[in-house]
């Protein structure tokens, strides 16, 4: 019977602990965790699935670039600052095209720059997966085409551009390119003008923890994060999606599922609690 009423309770008992949260105080970050470190109150602060406002100085793109030191190395990122810029599309276009030539060339392998993983050698770079990610690349390279279609699709109504498909089964097809660019243009334009409207939706992030240091990345909504960072914005407030503790290296799913070994997983976690990607596609 519960399975029935959880759907119900779901929101209910995520504001109850938000709620619970901000009574405590345990909404806000101190001085101390903004410049990444972590006390002993910052774990109930990180409670998986409540909200909190996070600083763009601690913060990784979705490719795990840092916010702070090399942002523009994440080629999305790039295109919604060039837009900023009022760079003209057809530049845009040109320079996201070339990325995607190479990119297109690349493995699972290249694109998490693992030269002896032959496993992840097999599939080709947009089907990659992180270790620590839930889904598997079997599961991601037979889907993750479809997903992309329709993600492609609701952006098209959400941010009113056309968007033609002739040649999906490409995904680095021209049409896809221009996807991207148009996404990012009617996105940064409506935030410059309306700001950002919380009400329809929050990013959402992952919590890093290492030691006794933490750091954030994007999961869902990058466009948006991008878009606020280059609107000088300090901090994003968003869902936390789940903690990722470099301890717990051995029970990742891609990890004990033989995908990744412990000292690899570890590897890529360590990129992107550094901000040193681009790791990962841009498809």
């Amino acid at each position: 019977m519960f399975q029935f009423i959880y759907p119900y309770l779901k929101p209910i008992l995520k504001k109850l602990i938000f709620s619970i949260k901000k009574f405590l105080f345990l909404d806000k970050l101190n001085n101390y965790e903004i410049k990444g470190n972590i006390d002993k109150f910052s774990y109930f602060k990180f409670t998986k699935r409540t909200q909190l406002k996070v600083p763009f100085s601690n913060g990784r793109s979705i490719r795990g670039c840092s916010f702070k030191k090399n942002i523009l190395k994440d080629p999305i990122y790039k295109i919604i600052y060039q837009v900023s810029q009022n760079i003209p599309f057809g530049e845009i276009r040109h320079d996201f095209s070339e990325i995607l030539k190479i990119e297109k060339t690349l493995s699972a392998r290249d694109i998490v720059g693992l030269k002896n993983n032959d496993k992840l050698d097999k599939y080709p770079a947009w089907s990659y997966v992180l270790p620590w990610d839930d889904s598997n690349i079997e599961n991601q390279f037979k889907n993750y085409k479809k997903l992309q279609k329709i993600k492609r699709e609701e952006k098209s109504i959400e941010y009113d551009y056309k968007n033609n498909f002739l040649n999906f089964n490409d995904l680095y097809s021209s049409e896809m390119v221009e996807s991207q660019i148009l996404q990012s243009m009617k996105l940064f334009e409506k935030i410059s003008k309306l700001g950002f409207i919380y009400k329809l939706g929050l990013p959402s992030f992952f919590i890093l923890i290492n030691n006794k240091k933490w750091r954030w990345y994007v999961c869902q909504g990058n466009h948006r994060s991008y878009t606020l960072h280059i609107l000088k914005q300090k901090f994003l407030r968003g869902t936390i999606e789940s903690i990722i503790d470099r301890k717990d290296s051995p029970l990742w799913p891609n990890v004990r599922n033989g995908l990744y070994d412990c000292k690899d997983a570890e590897k890529i976690f360590d990129c992107f609690f550094e901000g040193n990607g681009p790791i990962g596609p841009c498809i």
